[in-house]
């Protein structure tokens, strides 16, 4: 019976090894996909400025030789910076992204495992991405967390790093 179980705990030890082997490796590729995703949001808000300037000094030159433009009152034509209302509560992230001049959009209920940190009812994504530049009233969509698990912490204090430490 011992030797059954000391055989169990080697393949147990064993699969945890390759099972924190697979998290380190999906961690390194989340972090490069999350550079990869800020380089990106950099880019585009460079283009977001780059376009902003070229509306700006086409609208003036056209002012100069065309007749002025007019909008209605209620009209939107300024853009607003999209703020950061993930890990918010819903209502909370709604009154965020009125205070900014945006408004909530679609409102997505995400059954999943939930990070570390997040609450049900709290928002997990939204798109676009804080930091970008939308016409002031857009619409912002909310990925909201349900009830869901808690995914636990796979660091070397966890339960799980006890089972398998050699120590």
């Amino acid at each position: 019976m011992d030797a059954q179980l000391e055989k169990r705990l080697v393949e147990l030890r064993a699969e945890y090894e390759s099972g924190q082997k697979i998290l380190t490796d999906i961690d390194l590729k989340l972090a490069e996909l999350e550079n990869r995703k800020n380089a990106l949001g950099e880019t585009l808000l460079k283009i977001s400025g780059a376009i902003d300037l070229l509306e700006e000094v086409l609208g003036e030159s056209e002012g100069a030789q065309g007749p002025e433009i007019k909008t209605s009152p209620g009209t939107f034509t300024e853009n607003v910076e999209v703020p950061n209302v993930i890990r918010q509560p819903l209502e909370n992230a709604r009154k965020t992204l009125e205070e900014a001049g945006l408004s909530a959009g679609e409102v997505v209920e995400k059954k999943e495992v939930l990070p570390i940190g997040i609450m049900a009812g709290e928002v997990l994504r939204q798109e676009p991405q804080p930091g970008t530049k939308l016409p002031a009233g857009s619409a912002v969509k909310l990925v909201v967390a349900s009830k869901g698990k808690s995914l636990p912490s796979l660091d070397r204090k966890s339960v799980c790093s006890y089972i398998s430490d050699n120590d």
